[in-house]
Order: C-alpha cells, then sequence, then structure tokens
C-alpha cells in the first residue's frame, strides 16, 4: 500500500503542480501589477487618441491626474474607453478653472466626468463616430478655448401678451384669457396646514404644538381655468362669453364638480373624460400662447453649470445657527466619487432648482413630499384638468408636481428631487406597485456613508429597484437597492481598491472568451479580495459563466472569500443578490 502511495505520488507530483502554475498564473492576471498595467494601457491608448485627434492636453494637468493613484485609476481604469472621461474631465476644467477642479471639488468633477461617459449613442458608444468613420464633435467633450463659465439663473420665459391690444384682431386665446382675468373674484375654500395654537400650563410655560392640524378657509382670488371646468354655471358664462365674440364652437361641457380642485376620483365616463381633457387642452394652450405658462420646461443644464450650481450653494455664508437648523451641509460633496454619480446624473433645469434651493436657503423648507391624491392622479390629464392655471413653471417641473399633487410616483419625484437641489445624491425607486426614494447620507458620528430608502410602503430594500442607472460599469441600467449600497459599503471598505474593483471589470471585460470561461474562479476570487464589494466585477464574472456547474463554482468561489472578511449573518441581501446572480445563469 506504501508502495502504491509512493508511485500515485510520483505520478500526480507534476499534475499538482502543473495545476499550482496555472492557478498561479490566472491570479496574477488579476492582481495589483495587472490592474496597474491596465491602468497604464489604457492611459497610452488615450492620450494616443488625442495625438490622433489633434487634441493638445496641458501637461500640468496629466500631471495631476497621475499625481493621485486613485484619480489615475478613476480616469483612466474606470470605463472601456477613457478618451471620454478624460476630455470631460478637462473640459469641466476649461469652464470652472484649475481651483475649482483640481483643488476645491475634484470627487465632484470626476462624478461629473464619469457620469457624463453615459451620454453617447447607444449604438457604437465606444466609437463616438457618425457612421462614416469620422468622429462627430459633437459627440466629443468641448475643449474649445473659452471665456471661464459664469453661472447665470435663467428668468421666467414667458412673455405677457396685451390679451386687448386694439392694434390686432383678437383671436380665441385673447378671449379666453380676458374671460378669466376680468371675471370678478370668485369665493373658494382654502386648506393649509398649520401649528396649533399654543397652549400654556399654570406656570405661563407653553405646551408642545403638537403636530401640524389642517386649517380651512374661504378666501377671494382671481378666475382660474380649472375653476370653469369644475362649475356648470361657469361653463355657461363662458361658452356665452366665446360665442358672444364669434367662437360659439369652442363651447365645453365638463359637468359640475367632476374634476375641481380637490378631486380624488378618477373619471370612467370616457366621453365626460374627453371633454374634459379637450377644456384642459384649449385653455392650457391659451395660457402658454399669452404668457401665463411657459411655452416648454427649461432646457437642463450643462455638466459645468450644474456643477457650478451645486459648488455655489455649498459655500453658501450660513451663519452657524442656520447651518445648524438646515443640517446642512446635508451630504458633503468632497466624498468620493462613485457615491455622487446621482447628484451628478441630475437634469433638473437651474430655475426649477434655484426656486427650491432660495426656499430651503432662505427659510429652511426641506418639502420632500406633496399632496397625496386618489385615482385621478393615474389620469394625467384629469389631474392637469382639475388644477390648470397659471404657473411660471411648466409640466414635468417640481414646482408643477407641487401644485397639482399626485400619487407615490410624484411624491417620490418630489422627495428625491429636493434631496439633489439640496446636495444629496438621491434617486425615486420602484417597490411592488408603489414609488419611493433612496439617497446617500453620511454618518455625523463615524463618518460612515450608507445608501438609505425613504418612503417605503410594499416592502424593504430586498424588493426596491433604484430608478437611478447604476453607471459603475460600460452598461448600466435599473439595479437593485442592495447594488447602490454595495457602493457605499465598498467606499467604506476601503476607496482605492473599489475602484480597482471597476479596474478588475474592465480587465475581465478585454479577455477572449475562452480565458472567461476557464479563470472565472480566480477571478471572483480576486475581485472580492480586491474589494468585498467588487460587485462590477462580480457580476462579470457570473455573466461569463458557460452552465449551471460554472455558475455554481463561481457562487462557492464567491462565499469562500467573502466568508473571510465577513460573518455568515452580515451582509445578507448582497449574499442574496450574488446568489440571485448564480441562480440566474442556472437556469433557476
Amino acid at each position: 500500500m506504501a508502495l502504491i502511495r509512493s508511485v500515485a505520488h510520483l505520478i500526480l507530483s507534476p499534475l499538482l503542480v502543473l495545476g499550482a502554475t496555472v492557478a498561479q498564473s490566472a491570479a496574477d492576471a488579476f492582481d495589483a501589477r495587472a490592474i496597474a498595467a491596465h491602468i497604464e494601457a489604457s492611459r497610452t491608448r488615450a492620450l494616443a487618441a488625442c495625438d490622433e485627434r489633434g487634441i493638445a492636453l496641458p501637461q500640468e494637468f496629466l500631471a495631476w491626474i497621475d499625481a493621485d493613484p486613485v484619480r489615475r485609476a478613476s480616469v483612466y481604469g474606470c470605463r472601456k474607453d477613457a478618451l471620454r472621461v478624460l476630455l470631460a474631465l478637462r473640459s469641466l476644467e476649461i469652464d470652472l478653472g484649475e481651483e475649482l477642479v483640481r483643488d476645491g471639488y475634484p470627487q465632484l468633477a470626476l462624478a461629473f466626468a464619469i457620469q457624463g461617459s453615459y451620454g453617447l449613442p447607444r449604438a457604437r458608444a465606444s466609437d463616438w463616430n457618425d457612421g462614416d468613420g469620422h468622429d462627430d464633435p459633437a459627440l466629443l467633450p468641448d475643449l474649445t478655448p473659452r471665456a471661464r463659465l459664469e453661472l447665470v439663473i435663467p428668468g421666467d420665459p414667458r412673455v405677457r401678451v396685451d390679451t386687448k391690444d386694439p392694434a390686432r384682431t383678437l383671436d380665441r386665446g385673447d378671449h379666453i384669457v380676458n374671460f378669466l382675468e376680468d371675471h370678478a373674484p370668485i369665493e373658494v375654500e382654502v386648506t393649509t396646514k398649520e401649528q396649533p395654537p399654543l397652549e400654556y400650563d399654570e406656570r405661563g410655560v407653553a405646551k408642545p404644538q403638537g403636530k401640524p392640524i389642517d386649517v380651512t378657509r374661504t378666501v377671494r382670488r382671481p378666475l382660474l381655468a380649472a375653476d370653469v371646468i369644475a362649475s356648470r354655471s361657469l361653463q355657461g358664462e363662458f361658452n356665452a362669453y366665446l360665442a358672444a365674440r364669434g367662437f360659439a364652437e369652442s363651447a365645453i361641457d365638463c359637468g359640475d364638480r367632476v374634476v375641481h380642485w380637490q378631486s380624488g376620483a378618477a373619471v370612467l365616463d370616457a366621453e365626460l373624460r374627453r371633454r374634459i381633457a379637450s377644456a384642459f387642452e384649449m385653455f392650457r394652450d391659451a395660457y402658454r400662447a399669452k404668457g401665463r405658462l411657459p411655452a416648454q420646461r427649461d432646457r437642463a443644464p450643462s455638466a459645468a453649470e450644474s456643477m457650478a450650481w451645486f459648488i455655489r450653494n455649498d459655500r453658501h455664508p450660513f451663519t452657524e445657527p442656520e447651518r445648524a437648523a438646515r443640517g446642512w451641509p446635508k451630504f458633503p460633496l468632497d466624498a468620493p466619487w462613485p457615491l455622487l454619480l446621482m447628484l451628478a446624473a441630475d437634469d433638473q433645469p437651474l430655475r426649477e432648482r434655484e426656486d427650491v434651493w432660495l426656499r430651503f436657503r432662505d427659510h429652511g423648507e426641506f418639502r420632500t413630499y406633496g399632496e397625496y391624491i386618489g385615482g385621478i392622479a393615474q389620469q394625467f390629464d384629469m389631474q392637469s384638468a382639475r388644477r390648470v392655471a397659471p404657473l411660471a413653471f411648466d409640466y414635468g417641473s417640481i414646482q408643477m408636481m407641487q401644485k397639482d399633487g399626485g400619487v407615490c410616483g410624484t411624491m417620490g419625484n418630489i422627495g428625491a428631487r429636493t434631496y439633489r437641489i439640496c446636495g444629496v445624491p438621491a434617486s425615486t425607486v420602484g417597490q411592488p406597485g408603489h414609488c419611493a426614494i433612496v439617497f446617500m447620507e453620511r454618518d455625523g458620528q463615524t463618518g460612515e456613508f450608507r445608501c438609505r430608502g425613504g418612503q417605503y410602503a410594499t416592502g424593504g430594500d430586498e424588493v426596491t429597484t433604484v430608478h437611478a442607472s447604476w453607471n459603475h460599469d460600460d452598461i448600466g441600467g435599473r439595479k437593485p437597492m442592495v447594488w447602490h449600497q454595495s457602493v457605499a459599503w465598498g467606499v467604506h471598505a476601503g476607496f482605492a481598491s473599489w475602484v480597482d474593483g471597476l479596474v478588475l471589470r474592465r480587465i475581465w471585460d478585454a479577455l477572449p472568451a475562452e480565458r472567461r470561461a476557464a479563470e472565472g474562479v480566480a477571478f471572483v476570487r480576486a475581485a472580492v479580495a480586491c474589494n468585498p464589494f467588487a460587485l462590477a466585477a462580480i457580476e462579470a464574472a457570473f455573466a461569463s459563466a458557460v452552465d449551471a456547474a460554472s455558475a455554481s463554482a463561481l457562487h462557492d468561489a464567491f462565499v469562500e472569500a467573502f466568508d473571510r472578511v465577513a460573518k455568515p449573518d452580515e451582509f445578507p441581501l448582497y449574499r442574496s443578490a450574488v446568489r440571485q446572480l448564480a441562480q440566474s445563469r442556472s437556469g433557476r
């Protein structure tokens, strides 16, 4: 028996040595030296692409990137093609200046540059050409020499039309607006949230006021289009007014209080809904044509404009009492860039942001919820008809949402947009039959970053999908809540190592298919060893699994490696997410 064991050892030893050599070779392909080599090769390609296009970048700019290993890896290693990130960062520097980009807010600048790499056409995004083999300059960040950006908040775009101008023939829109604005004021009931009156104890000390209460008052105000849609008698007046001016064909019939300022029920009568929708469109178009509503929503800001706006607010000279009252800053703009991507993705027009910001800045208003209404919110035309009125902001704006109300989708949008306006990365999220929000936060005591949900109703993190694109790979798209939580966990585990995990993803994507099929286990082990939450890399490995057995082996490798850094009962949702990756490749 001893002889058999000895012979077996002689036979197996070379095989064991060979197997160990192959395993070590696979591990070496994903170690720190491989990461550094990939970053250097990507840098070389990006600079060669600049040379080919005649793009000259300042040497001090390139030296600044190279001076910090994490910054260097972020620029050159986190995207399949680093050229756009590099040029986007330089474009921001041209607009905002070296002081802001290099010294003041480098992480925010990186977030905008890296987030901006998703603004390309989906077809052949890495080529950036227009189909004839040549670059389309419009798709590349602008490096044209130019003056420093001056942040300008656009004014109210409405141009008020004189609807009684004697120099022209009045049209239907003129007469509609004149009917509304010349009409005698009407009395309406208005309900507001107010603090209850103060009560005092026997010592004369004020008692706690308690929660705000609804207070309803009757007020007189000008007539609005929504009032006409709500009232049969006002519709009669309106129809007679238009008929006397030659527009009898524009008569409306919206019933009596079918849709009104406080409506909550959906309109089930299809013909009645059609008539109300037609009336709404007529009033809305008149308001727009005569400068009572904007003709369209404001444009989204450029990356430089958006970044400049956030920086201006971050530097606002709040007094210490104001900072304490507002909890300012609500999120640090020097946080690692992966945590800032949802903020960099915000495309709300500056004028809309400014209106909310000023209310927060001057009065401490932080309104993350609106008026919750009923089934009518599922009918956009009816929801809009119930409160159609003059406003400085168009449909789709947070201001219109605050005026018109809605259900969970509107509430989530008001919340997420308000958070972002106040400098907090945030997004709406989906739950079964419900919309909520998610936002990044930093623990004031430990400094730890977290990704936390709010306005949940139908479950917890396990049933929550974030609407903001998970832009930590070259694919993006919506991901479950735990993916965004893994970013906060990964950065907490190590910012540099988490960025290296993204570089590993690029290394993996560049491998030929046969190597991905053979080296998945070694790669998963290397990814977890690099950063336990390197989910972008781990997901890529599972996507390359050729069958159920391969996926199972990858999962076993993940569990073995993750158990070395976390207790078995820690991060259950993260473990479950990786298990689901394995199951999806196994067909279960």
